[in-house]
């Protein structure tokens, strides 16, 4: 019985002997699949492999479970390779991207700011640096590690970008301006031309807004990006048709908001299609309360009056009124009850109540005494 025992043992451990493979074929089996997007057989005949904590082998596992998003898995192999050899970029970069990806920001960062000291010269590792801080809400790293990407690599697009896109975000839009004005002497690129007429748009230089995106606009390149900046400034610069198409363009790209209804509408009551600019800014009240609804209330009331429709423009003068509390609301209240009503009462009414506000406009003023005096005189 004991001998039966002890072959079936040697039987055993030969069967095991005989399915294992030479690593270096197996890595090379592995390659193949690998280029084949067959990770998980990569994987199967990686088990196979005599040596199994070789360094070439246990990267091509990390690299396969990553693929597959088995991250907690990849992450083993790639620190089975540190556990080897401490000064591996390769599995330090891939450790870096993987606690990112799971969450685990500080192991990442720490991967980062081994690689920085392995190779401080190297911008792309400050890139990644300042992507995973940015993950982890760190703006202020983030904008430091980009700060050092583009001083090492003034050739890095995507991080001129990045860096741009938070310091405008930061309220940083002079810094922004003047760093992406001196990359664009250099290289021309559409992305950091928009960029730069978001920080044309935050300083309220809209010339140079229309400038920068028409610039873009040239090359073909048409995006919601460019037709927000471009309507938006064309509406400041009072070129009211030339806002229109800019907005009718958001709205084919199926965009819904409030700013864009208030926009189309105020632009058709300046070129005088009121009906069109009542429509409009209805649907800009419609979408949505915000900070601007006084704004929206105050423009429907004048397209209510252009219309010659003053019992809706009262109507949403009013509205304004109860919610912005404007002074010149009162006046226009006045007017259009003057207008509207044979009893003058409630004209009289807001004319006092304006007369007495602290509004310094000096036309309406004189316009509310001259009009007050006829009414009081019964004129």
């Amino acid at each position: 019985m004991k001998i039966t025992i002890t072959a079936s043992l040697l039987l055993s451990a030969c069967a095991v002997l005989a399915q294992t493979i030479p690593t270096s074929e197996v890595i090379a089996e592995a390659d193949l699949l690998i280029d084949g997007y067959q990770f998980e057989k990569a994987l199967a005949i990686m088990d196979r492999a005599q040596d199994s904590l070789d360094v070439s082998l246990l990267q091509r596992k990390g690299y396969c479970y990553s693929r597959l998003g088995n991250y907690a898995e990849a992450i083993t192999a790639y620190e089975a390779v540190r556990m080897t050899d401490l000064l591996d970029r390769e599995a330090l970069y891939r450790l870096g991207q993987l606690y990112s990806v799971n969450d685990q920001y500080d192991q990442s960062r720490v991967c980062y700011e081994k690689l920085i000291r392995l190779d401080s010269a190297n911008s792309f590792y400050y890139k990644e640096y300042a992507a995973v801080a940015l993950k982890a809400g760190d703006v202020v790293t983030a904008m430091g590690k980009y700060l050092q990407t583009v001083r090492l690599n003034p050739r890095d697009v995507e991080a001129y970008a990045k860096f741009a896109d938070l310091l405008i975000d930061a309220e940083q839009v002079h810094f922004a301006d003047s760093m992406l004005t001196a990359v664009l002497s250099a290289v021309e690129n559409n992305q950091l031309r928009l960029l730069l007429a978001r920080a044309n748009l935050a300083e309220e230089n809209h010339e140079a807004v229309v400038s920068n995106v028409e610039r873009v606009l040239a090359t073909g390149d048409t995006t919601v990006t460019s037709a927000r900046l471009l309507g938006i400034s064309y509406f400041h610069l009072e070129r009211y048709g030339k806002v229109i198409p800019c907005m009718e363009f958001l709205l084919s790209k199926g965009l819904k908001a409030d700013w864009i209804y208030y926009f189309l509408g105020a632009s058709y009551q300046q070129v005088n299609e009121p009906l069109k600019a009542i429509e409009f800014l209805s649907l800009a009240i419609e979408e949505g309360i915000s900070d601007n609804i006084g704004t929206y209330y105050t423009q429907l009331g004048m397209a209510y009056e252009d219309a010659k429709d003053f019992r809706n423009a009262i109507r949403n003068y009013k509205a304004a009124y109860e919610t912005s509390k404007a002074d010149i609301l009162l006046y226009h209240l006045a007017r259009n009850y003057d207008v509207y009503y044979k009893d003058k009462t409630q004209a009289q009414v807001y004319y006092k109540r304006y007369l007495e506000s602290d509004d310094t406009i000096k036309l309406a003023k004189d316009y509310s005494r001259h009009r007050l005096n006829a009414l009081t005189d019964g004129r």
